[in-house]
This record gives structure tokens, C-alpha cells and sequence, in this order.
């Protein structure tokens, strides 16, 4: 089992931004707040400004 966290702004391609992977759902239960933390984590820590990888608009 397989879970992407996907980021979409408008006018660009969606992004994988984070993934988890488990065998069970049970499996998945713990990877998920972990991702989601890091995830979040990534977002507080992140300057503003140009966001890397970002498509010409």
C-alpha cells in the first residue's frame, strides 16, 4: 500500500511531495502522522520566496 501526498498550485503540474508505504493498513497508521509531520515540518521551516522546482509561470 502506497500514499503520496500530492501539491497542485494553479497552473502547475501536481508534485509529489511526500510518500508513505506499508504492507497494512495498520502499517500505514504509523508511517502517515510521520509523514504528515515532516511535511508540515518542511512547510514551517521553509523561507518565503521562489519555491524550488517551481515551472515558469
Amino acid at each position: 500500500m502506497r500514499v503520496e501526498v500530492l501539491l497542485q498550485t494553479e497552473g502547475q503540474l501536481a508534485a509529489v511531495v511526500g510518500e508513505a508505504e506499508g504492507d497494512t493498513w495498520q502499517e500505514m497508521q504509523t508511517e502517515l502522522p510521520a509523514l504528515l509531520r515532516d511535511l508540515a515540518d518542511a512547510i514551517e521551516k521553509r523561507d518565503e520566496g521562489e519555491v524550488p522546482d517551481a515551472a515558469p509561470r
